[in-house]
């Protein structure tokens, strides 16, 4: 084997070992920088470029961030601004960076770089004395005093017990001396290599500056760091820095997350967005403020989840008050959803995380899926919310990867009602527990609306009793009236706090200040309030902690207790974060004092929310102060970290940061504040339609769409740009961006690398395409023309660049390998968008290029059984068996060893057995061993239930050859049990295996069960294929599904002619047979051999029905010579069952086989038919009926009659009769056009169960084997056409009365071709 094989597996095979340690993502290492301020400019510069990106490349590795908090203070050296409003918010940023510095150490512990040098940094002399008592306002003391004052006053008291520290000696002892960490590092500098700040400091001690008070205590506060025994490090020159930097932390990485490793092009979605439900869990934990209420609803949430769970709750509650706090009734055996409601801000988010952590703890066996709609951007969508259920359970059920997700490959998950399909089949698998935060917050996405993913309507009506269901919304919301109408629902409303001590503990813990004294003098105030519920408890605090710095606290608290709604409340603290923290970069604005009256809500302080409310999945601090300078915010306009830590303090609590450094909206009432009052838009942006952009009153919004538009261009970071860019140039209107980018190279080349697309990543990918054909862009279109450049190698003829852009990047050095990966990614995305000729022609090509290039891969491989099984959906058995054989050929070249050794191997082998057991001849079967080969492939396999559905599957139809009946039943019914538990009812894999198994209970069973269950197959097949008809986008599919429906329709008619003779079963077999009629003429044309014998079928049953309809008396022995049981048994026998199929396959030989034989037992029957011919005759006897068995097409033979005798003609003579004969006669019958043609309408109108449209799903590989015993003949009495109170009056003329007038036509016609 080549080195490129060896090392394509080699990859693979790393990918399958190291999958199974990244199970989460890992908290980010955020060190705060410390040093003095004006001597460390250099090293600071030097380690964010140089040392921090490396080690951010790193932590990349190992699913976290490195992201050092450097809060650089040169804003602090500015001259202040002139505007009466800036003045002050510069004032108050000089007076409380000592307590921001203070406040990021803390937020940043345990991680910490001190860096000193020869500077102490300013400090208070000892001989200068503090003047707190008698200054009247803070502008009269020093900047160094009103440091401390601020600093003690708002958290910090101890600052006070040595007020001659520096500020720098400050955050030494907040980190180090306060707290322990082992992740602290200090680095002294030594020697004279920084020439810059060594002259300064030579200038500092010239000039006095630096006395020897300084001198002694940067000594001291050294000799403290080294006597406690804390890491120090000494340097003399940058890099000798940046090795320790590195070295050091490089140390603390794999420390931390030693056994991660991130595959490179791995998707890991699920992943991230696991970890954030868990960190949401985790912060709302610490805040929760326990209480009367909330333990009363943790019981009734616990009572309810363990109910019907096995769990003796009474045993374990013993002694508790449970019944007197409930009030409530006993929980009903039959709720399985629980609802809990209540008024926004009631705090119904905290307190169900807080008890989804108590419960957890409390029962570890109990498996429970918590999921908070509000706790990230990007999993809103109701697709995405139960594709995190799903794969959650099965990671559970199943042991399978998550990055792994067994539905990956399927398509049909990407259609919202099979994916609830899943869903119902997920939570059956064992006892669980969902819980769903903020369902009101649910969102559409791909053609499902908003309304129907907040009312619940696709939830099933009865969920499996072992499935406990908890939900959560608000009491106004449409979700709550919704379900609410649902008999399963138990709710329970969570009142207001009440209890005014619990208020004030609320209260108390969101402040956050050890000082008592803002809390004593809030009291009075709260009391006077009733209506103070847990959010506005927590703004209050919130804002009483932060505005006292800029404002009276007391004043700011009376106006904010004046307002009635939350909403009115975030309004009055949106206008205070912009008046004290913003300023605009209009001159005419910036010194002016409209901002702070309160006439403009403007400003980089608001462009920043709003830029955060309309993103897709969040935006990173970085990425705010880039645009705000492309906004304009630059130069003297700069927002600072000095500036953006002051905001981020106020907004800590409302703003957070997830886990992978994204920023988000912690609480959907103040998103919807920001989006009202400074977007100006009524309908929220993650609801509002595509099309928005166009209505002027969104003009605020589009521009800012427009603003990321342009940002996101520019990046680098492939998954961000994927993430947003996208996004925005939908709810933009820049379709043809949106085109250029969706099937550019570059972005082409990054989604074909991914090993394992996520839902997430393959479910916005076709949305946008869908959005696109909305307005008239083709997919097809679009990627051709990339391909066309691929081909033509222009994707690549750029220079390159050290920093280019994703959509800037292209494809250098591309190998054939590289274009036949692009090619044969656009060809597998055309055939998902049902473009199939597109896709084959490029399948085609990408083969044609890999076999030129004489270099055997797996993607060769994969490439020639994705052709196969295209072909095998369009009913192209014979060309999809020829491509499933030369993968076979190409799997024996590589060793054993080499596809042991990868997973990836193992199953794409076990796929080819699979479509080599459906299309490939029984001698092809046989004469390669495959039976062997697929017990080797089931022994390497893991534990993926799909692939082991499957390849029981491929081993039952190989038992079947090698025959052993029994066995492969066995093995058909393992795979349906399999099929079903992953996919639920309603699946094409389903239907598959489900009515392979009808076709062996048909044939083979002598079991009046087993026939009647054979009939109960083969409808929900039936309802399968209709259902999948209506999601495929192939009109080539379509057509193929439409025949195969066909093929199930006349085996669903023949089981029951066979399995029942009364009135009601007869008519309803009629209507199948009239409906496979109907699509057999559609789709095949009114001349193919299979429509011949429905005819004949049809025509000998109304003859048959209109028999007893003569006038009494009359003779009816001319007519009688060939209309006997014999006749219609034969043209049961002729009925074709696989009008779709090759006669090559293993089921058409079958079939064949099993016609020999009932041919030799029809023979043997007809006698006794014959013999009762006289008891007919007189209206008393029983006319016998055979049984329907499947035939060839080729064995198909028309029938010609001449002076009522019935001519059977050989397959030698098919050929000419069919010109001959069976085509004449077709015409004559309705003049082509018209003969079989039958309208939908028509075929509808049969009494048939399950008609209920044309179908869907294509089965490939339907077999109809075996053979009826000779010990069980048909018996079909005719009392019901004779006796049968609907036909023993009727004239053969009124009944053909009540069909329609081209039915009459085709039978009456039919019948008068038949006579001499």
């Amino acid at each position: 084997m080549s080195s490129p094989e060896q090392s394509e597996i080699s990859q693979k095979a790393n990918v399958d070992r190291y999958a199974q340690f990244v199970l989460k993502f890992q908290k980010p290492i955020q060190p705060y920088i410390c040093s003095t301020l004006n001597d460390f400019q250099e090293e600071r510069d030097f380690l964010a470029n140089y040392i921090f990106p490396q080690l951010n490349e790193l932590c990349s590795s190992r699913g976290t961030y490195f992201k050092a908090v450097d809060l650089r203070w040169s804003a602090l050296m500015d001259p202040p601004p002139l505007s009466s409003n800036l003045f002050r918010q510069h004032s108050c940023l000089h007076s409380q960076y000592l307590k921001l510095c203070l406040d990021y150490v803390n937020s940043c512990f345990p991680f910490f770089i001190c860096m000193l040098g020869q500077t102490y940094g300013d400090f208070l002399p000892d001989h200068v004395p503090l003047v707190f008592s008698k200054a009247t306002d803070l502008s009269s003391l020093s900047t160094v005093e009103q440091n401390l004052y601020v600093a003690a006053k708002n958290g910090y008291p101890w600052v006070l017990e040595n007020p001659n520290y520096s500020l720098t000696e400050f955050e030494i002892i907040q980190a180090a001396f306060l707290n322990e960490s082992q992740f602290q590092y200090f680095y002294f500098r030594t020697g004279t290599t920084l020439l810059k700040t060594l002259g300064e400091e030579k200038e500092r001690l010239s000039s006095g500056s630096l006395n020897d008070e300084e001198k002694l205590r940067i000594g001291k506060l050294k000799a403290k760091i080294i006597s406690k025994g804390l890491p120090v490090r000494f340097y003399k020159d940058l890099p000798e820095l940046g090795e320790l930097v590195f070295k050091d932390w490089s140390i603390v990485i794999e420390q931390l997350y030693p056994a991660t490793l991130m595959i490179e092009n791995m998707d890991y979605k699920h992943n991230f967005e696991r970890f954030y439900h868990e960190e949401f869990t985790e912060k709302c934990k610490q805040v929760f403020v326990i209480s009367k209420e909330s333990n009363r609803t943790f019981e009734i949430l616990e009572r309810f989840a363990l109910k019907d769970a096995g769990f003796d709750f009474n045993g374990a509650a013993a002694g508790s008050s449970l019944d007197s706090l409930l009030r409530i009734n006993p929980l009903p055996v039959y709720k399985s959803i629980l609802l809990l409601s209540g008024e926004r801000g009631c705090g119904k988010s905290t307190l169900i995380a807080s008890w989804v952590n108590y419960f957890k703890k409390k029962h570890p066996s109990m498996l429970m899926i918590p999921h908070f709609v509000g706790s990230t951007c990007e999993s809103s969508d109701i697709m995405s919310v139960i594709h995190y259920f799903i794969t959650e359970l099965q990671y559970k059920n199943y042991g399978t990867q998550l990055e792994t997700d067994i539905l990956n490959e399927d398509s049909n998950v990407l259609v919202f009602s099979l994916l609830v399909e899943v869903f119902i089949a997920s939570i059956s698998l064992k006892p669980c527990i969902l819980v769903l935060d903020g369902i009101e917050e649910l969102i559409g996405i791909y053609g499902i609306s908003g309304q129907k993913a907040k009312d619940f309507s696709w939830l099933p009506c009865l969920l499996p009793p072992q499935c406990r269901f908890i939900m959560s919304t608000v009491s106004s919301s449409l979700s709550y009236k919704s379900l609410c109408a649902r008999p399963d629902v138990r709710t329970v409303e969570l009142l207001n706090v009440g209890d005014e001590e619990v208020k004030l503990n609320i209260f108390r813990q969101y402040l956050f200040i050890p000082n008592k004294d803002p809390l004593r003098q809030s009291k009075p105030t709260l009391r006077k309030k009733t209506n103070l519920n847990p959010l506005k408890l927590t703004i209050l605090a919130n804002e009483l902690r932060e505005c006292r710095i800029y404002r009276d606290e007391y004043q700011c608290l009376k106006e904010y207790l004046e307002v009635a709604s939350i909403q009115e409340l975030w309004e009055l603290i949106l206008k205070r974060w912009i008046e004290d923290y913003s300023w605009t970069f209009i001159p005419k604005r910036a010194n002016s004092d409209t901002v702070a009256s309160g006439e403009a809500l403007d400003g980089w302080v608001a462009d920043a929310l709003c830029l955060l409310s309309i993103s897709h999945c969040g935006l990173t601090e970085g990425e705010i102060f880039q645009i705000l300078d492309m906004l304009g915010y630059r130069d003297h306009y700069k927002v600072t970290m000095l500036h953006w830590a002051a905001f981020r303090n106020a907004t800590r609590q409302w703003v957070q940061e997830k886990p992978n450094g994204l920023l988000y909206f912690r609480h959907q009432s103040l998103r919807s504040a920001v989006e009202h009052k400074l977007l100006g838009v009524l309908t929220p942006v993650r609801e509002s339609s595509p099309y928005t952009f166009q209505n002027p009153t969104n003009h605020r919004k589009a521009y800012f769409h427009r603003v990321l538009v342009r940002y996101f261009q520019r990046q680098t970071a492939f998954w961000r740009v994927y993430e947003e860019l996208p996004w925005h140039m939908k709810m933009s209107g820049s379709w043809g961006d949106l085109c250029s980018f969706l099937s550019s190279p570059s972005i082409t080349d990054f989604i074909s690398k991914i090993q394992n697309p996520s839902f997430w990543t393959k479910l916005h990918l076709i949305h946008y395409w869908n959005v696109l054909s909305e307005v008239g862009y083709d997919a097809a279109g679009a990627y051709l023309f990339t391909v066309a450049r691929i081909k033509a190698e222009k994707c690549h003829k750029v220079r390159k660049r050290h920093t280019l852009s994703v959509l800037e990047c292209r494809l250098f050095e591309v190998t054939t390998i590289d274009r036949c990966r692009l090619m044969f990614f656009i060809a597998k995305f055309l055939k998902l968008m049902g473009k199939t000729s597109e896709a084959e022609e490029l399948f085609l090509s990408v083969e044609n290029t890999l076999m030129q290039s004489q270099s055997l891969t797996g993607m060769l491989l994969e490439v020639q059984n994705t052709t196969g099984e295209l072909y095998l959906e369009i009913g192209m058995t014979e060309e999809g068996f020829h491509y499933f054989q030369k993968a076979w050929s190409n799997l024996m070249e590589f060793s054993p060893s080499a596809i042991k050794d990868s997973q990836d191997f193992v199953k794409q082998k076990g796929r080819v057995l699979n479509n080599l057991a459906k299309s490939a001849t029984e001698k092809y079967l046989k004469e390669n061993h495959i039976l062997e080969c697929a017990a080797e492939i089931s022994s390497l396999l893991d534990n993926n239930p799909r692939d082991r559905a499957t390849m029981k599957y491929t081993e039952g139809v190989l038992i079947f050859v090698a025959g052993n009946t029994s066995l492969a039943k066995m093995r058909f019914q393992e795979c349906l049990n399999i099929r079903r538990s992953l996919f639920g009812e309603k699946s094409i894999l389903v239907g598959e295996i489900m009515e392979f198994l009808a076709d062996l209970q048909f044939f083979l069973s002598e079991d009046s069960r087993k026939k009647q269950q054979a009939i109960e197959y083969y409808k929900q097949v039936i309802q399968i294929k209709e259902n999948a008809g209506t999601f495929a986008n192939s009109s080539l599919v379509r057509k193929q599904l439409s025949i195969s429906l066909s093929d199930t329709l006349c085996k669903l008619a023949g089981q029951l002619l066979i399995s029942d003779s009364g009135h009601h079963v007869m008519t309803e077999a009629v209507a199948y047979l009239y409906r496979s009629l109907d699509l057999r003429a559609t789709y095949l044309g009114s001349s193919h051999s299979s429509i011949h014998g429905i005819l004949q079928l049809l025509r000998e049953i109304e003859w048959i029905r209109s028999r007893r309809c003569w006038p009494q008396g009359k003779s009816r022995q001319h007519s009688e010579g060939s209309r006997n049981g014999t006749s219609l048994w034969e043209h049961l026998l002729k009925l074709n069952y696989h009008s779709a199929q090759s006669a090559n396959t293993v089921s058409s030989v079958i079939c064949m086989n099993a016609d020999k034989l009932q041919r030799a037992k029809s023979m043997d029957l007809a006698s006794h038919t014959i013999s009762d011919k006289s008891k007919c005759a007189s209206g008393k006897g029983k006319k016998v009926l055979r049984p329907i068995i499947s035939v060839s097409i080729e064995e198909k033979t028309p029938r010609k009659t001449q002076n009522n005798v019935e001519l059977w003609n050989g397959p030698e003579k098919e050929a000419s009769l069919k010109k001959q004969d069976y085509s004449s006669k077709i015409l004559s019958l309705g003049k082509m056009d018209g003969v079989v043609k039958l309208s939908r309408q028509r075929i509808l109108s049969a009494k048939g169960k399950s008609e209920k449209g044309q179908i869907t799903t294509i089965y490939p590989h339907p077999l109809v084997i075996g053979s009826l015993s000779t010990n069980n003949p048909f018996f079909v009495s005719e009392k019901w056409l004779f006796h049968s109170p609907d036909y023993s009056s009727i004239s053969q003329k009124s009944f053909f009365e009540g069909r329609p007038q081209f039915e009459t036509k085709l039978l009456k016609t039919s019948n008068d071709t038949n006579k001499v």
